[in-house]
């Protein structure tokens, strides 16, 4: 191996993995899949997705000059208080964001010429796929992003950039590349979102229904009863999963835990928006807002 390839010390950003790609069009394949996807209304409210496809399918349209798509994977922890593992603390988007400005500052540093622009779930930008093509791992039937040694509990943060793609240290091969037959998360789905193997529905889905979504919730899934307890996303097709594993989160994910692991229904009854505000403002829980969240 050359001498002169780019190392990235992941674990000096907090990141578990890390993955390079070269920087070119969506496979057909791919493209086919996420057109029916919106074709039969699977994206449910997510307008944003059928938006900017074109970008979508060329990450050179958003980054011009782009040669590579650098990918990592960042560790969240256990859900808590009927709140997903990943909204536990300080919202995903920022903490992951900020670690990848650092690794942009000090890819600038070595190469004064280095341009490139951070991702982290929030632009037309198809993370796992460029997971999956970097090497760090495999798409499963549930349809999350799995790394064979660390599980399904990261979230994916990208950068493009202009430095060419074979400049980086190759991902060691994977020993695994497929998640298995098992159908246990298919079994597990409370609402029936996983309709097939790699088809989820968000209109049925869980996790939307309680993120994304403010429309007024399902009448079979109303209730913190009929949705398993979940009142922010849900994590039941990933607990069923064999390759679900305890991760050590990012400190910033794990701020407000205690906090949510003591709440019951009366006490976010209770809260006014003013609360809301003062005691989440750096959290992802604003982005369902209070009403919903109070809702059970």
């Amino acid at each position: 191996m050359s001498t002169n390839l780019i190392k990235i010390d992941k674990s000096a950003y907090g990141f578990l993995d890390f993955g390079a790609a070269r920087v070119e069009k969506v496979s057909e394949d791919r493209q086919g899949d996420f057109g029916r996807y919106l074709e039969e209304g699977r994206h449910a409210g997510m307008g944003y997705l059928a938006r900017n496809v074109d970008k979508r399918f060329d990450p050179a349209q958003l980054v011009p000059g782009a040669q590579s798509v650098l990918c990592f994977l960042a560790p969240y922890g256990q859900a808590s208080g009927g709140v997903a593992g990943f909204a536990q603390g300080v919202d995903y988007h920022k903490v992951v964001k900020d670690r990848l400005f650092a690794v942009m500052s000090d890819l600038k540093a070595q190469f004064p010429a280095f341009e490139g622009r951070p991702f982290v779930d929030s632009a037309p930008v198809l993370e796992r796929y460029w997971a999956v093509k970097a090497g760090l791992g495999f798409i499963g039937q549930n349809n999350f992003f799995i790394s064979p040694e660390f599980g399904l509990r990261t979230i994916i943060g990208v950068i493009l950039c202009n430095i060419p793609y074979e400049r980086f240290v190759p991902h060691a091969p994977l020993t695994v590349t497929e998640c298995g037959s098992c159908g246990a998360c298919l079994r597990a789905c409370p609402s029936g979102a996983l309709r097939a193997p790699f088809e989820l529905d968000a209109r049925r889905c869980i996790s939307y229904l309680t993120i994304e979504s403010h429309e007024p919730l399902p009448e079979d899934l109303a209730s913190l009863e009929t949705r398993h307890g979940w009142r922010f996303g849900c994590e039941e097709c990933m607990r069923a999963c064999p390759w679900d594993k305890p991760l050590a989160p990012l400190p910033e994910f794990e701020t407000h835990r205690q906090e949510l692991k003591t709440m019951n229904d009366a006490d976010w009854a209770s809260l006014t928006a003013e609360d809301f505000e003062t005691r989440f403002a750096d959290s992802g829980l604003r982005r369902a807002g209070l009403d919903h969240l109070s809702k059970s």
